[in-house]
């Protein structure tokens, strides 16, 4: 009985190595992933632009290992087929690692969980994540000088600007940069700023003694993208001097880091909507003749880019109040008044007492 036991186990386990031997594994149904991207455009509108065909598209597997390093447009309406699995997605126009002259860099990630026998869709949107620096001399002094020179560093690196490069852009990572002059040999000291991403900052030189100081953002809106569009004399950190006149006022990113409790300070702004009495943010909302909410572009923005002020009974709430004035959306003004630490929310402003347009 052992015996036959013994004998029928080694005939299974031999008909084991035989079938092993010419055994075909068959993996799991594979899942497809379908990528579409586009570029941040005005307004909060998202489309497709012919522009992305070139831009870099890459699949990385969970562990790191790239599977694709191709283009948006050779991805373009295809469905990726995958084994299941985590992945991560990139897509750029082209890289950035140090400041550099014409180099905006467009830049969009997120991660795709890709299921067998399933598609995953991933919509990405690229937005530009660099901040363009141009330096433009005034002509009083240019005649001034005879050789001048700013140069300007940030993370990575510096670029150098003169005369021949004010209609260059330079492009910086987000945060803080030094600017130093130099002119006919001699140098300042460097002078700090920060800068964001998206942003595209125009420094002004001036000779010493100049009072011109042109801070009006202008929002301005390229094929691709909405940018922000800053200019201020290239030394003016935004110390105490500024905000006192209509002609120094605080942009609405300067504002809202101001501290409550400062009087009789200028902000301009475009007229965006206004708040509803439970906070919420109402972007193009023309239904509150209590308050106005402005910031530095007329273009769609969450609540946190704008900022409020208050509109007391009065005059000025007669004057400027988006319900009696819907058409007043989308346009610029200059509000004088006292700063507030937290106002719907938000850094605001309250007690107004004088506007222009």
């Amino acid at each position: 009985m052992r015996r036959n036991i013994l004998k029928a186990a080694g005939c299974i386990l031999f008909a084991a190595l035989w079938a092993c031997n010419g055994l075909k594994i068959v993996p799991g149904p594979n899942g497809t992933l379908i990528v579409d991207v586009a570029v941040e455009t005005p307004f909060g509108v998202r489309t497709r632009s012919a522009s992305l065909d070139n831009y870099v598209f890459l699949l990385i597997k969970q562990g790191g290992d790239t599977l694709y390093n191709s283009t948006v447009e050779a991805i373009t309406g295809s469905a990726l087929s995958l084994e299941p699995g985590y992945y991560v997605i990139e897509v750029f126009n082209e890289t950035f690692t140090v400041p550099a002259f014409d180099k905006p860099y467009y830049y969009c990630r997120d991660t795709a969980a890709v299921v067998g026998g399933e598609s995953c869709k991933v919509f990405l949107v690229c937005k530009q994540v660099n901040a363009g620096v141009r330096v433009v001399f005034s002509e009083a002094f240019s005649v001034q000088h005879a050789s001048y020179s700013i140069n300007i560093s940030g993370t990575g690196g510096s670029l150098n600007y003169d005369s021949t490069s004010e209609d260059r852009w330079g492009y910086f990572f987000p945060g803080q940069i030094n600017l130093t002059l130099t002119a006919d040999g001699s140098s300042s000291d460097p002078v700090e700023r920060q800068i964001q991403e998206k942003y595209m900052y125009t420094f002004l030189v001036e000779e010493s003694g100049g009072t011109q100081d042109n801070v009006e953002p202008v929002i301005t809106v390229s094929v691709d993208t909405t940018r922000s569009w800053i200019t201020s004399l290239w030394n003016d950190t935004g110390g105490t001097v500024r905000g006192l006149t209509k002609e120094t006022a605080y942009t609405i990113a300067q504002a809202s880091t101001l501290e409550g409790g400062l009087n009789d300070i200028w902000v301009c702004g475009y007229i965006v909507g206004c708040y509803s009495s439970n906070g919420s943010f109402l972007y193009g909302g023309s239904n509150s003749a209590t308050n106005l909410a402005l910031a530095d572009t007329d273009s769609y923005i969450e609540k946190p880019m704008s900022y409020p002020v208050e509109l007391p009974l009065g005059a000025i709430r007669d004057a400027l109040n988006v319900v009696d004035h819907p058409d007043y959306i989308h346009t610029k003004v200059w509000i004088k008044g006292k700063t507030n630490a937290s106002y719907f929310g938000l850094p605001g402003m309250k007690s107004p007492k004088e506007y222009s347009w």
